[in-house]
């Protein structure tokens, strides 16, 4: 996320098939889970200066079918802040971005379990306003 103009905005990719959502990705052998996200976000968005807040995760779990199963997919999502940096998104994996405030990514985000993940991030930042204040002052 930033903070701009007195707001929170999230980050946003639309993928190829359609679908509005937070970048994601997986980690490499030997790579911690934040290892993993700071690459993620560099490769897919070209965002390289972000500060985590230490801690802070947030888990979506969906399901999916391929083939005759259903598969079950937990992703974990750390909390940072990303100084204004120039987006150039990863073509083959990206169509779009869009940064949006909460109430414009709420109308974004395709899937319900994204937007279960979009509120409780918001209620994070109101109940943490303060660490995430300080947070926004050291990369700023």
């Amino acid at each position: 996320m930033r903070y701009s103009g007195n707001e929170y905005q999230f980050l946003l990719v639309q993928h190829h098939a359609g679908h509005w959502a937070f970048p994601k990705g997986h980690a490499e052998n030997g790579e911690t889970e934040q290892q993993a996200a700071r690459r993620e976000l560099r490769e897919e968005t070209g965002l390289r200066d972000i500060l985590l807040l230490e801690g802070v995760t947030f888990t979506e779990t969906y399901y999916f079918r391929r083939g005759n199963r259903t598969v079950a997919k937990t992703v974990r999502y750390f909390l940072g802040v990303v100084k204004e940096g120039t987006v150039h998104i990863q073509a083959s994996e990206i169509k779009a971005y869009q940064w949006a405030s909460g109430a414009e990514a709420a109308g974004l985000i395709t899937f319900s379990e994204s937007r279960r993940l979009l509120d409780e991030t918001q209620q994070y930042l109101e109940q943490n306003s303060e660490q995430v204040r300080q947070l926004v002052q050291q990369i700023e």
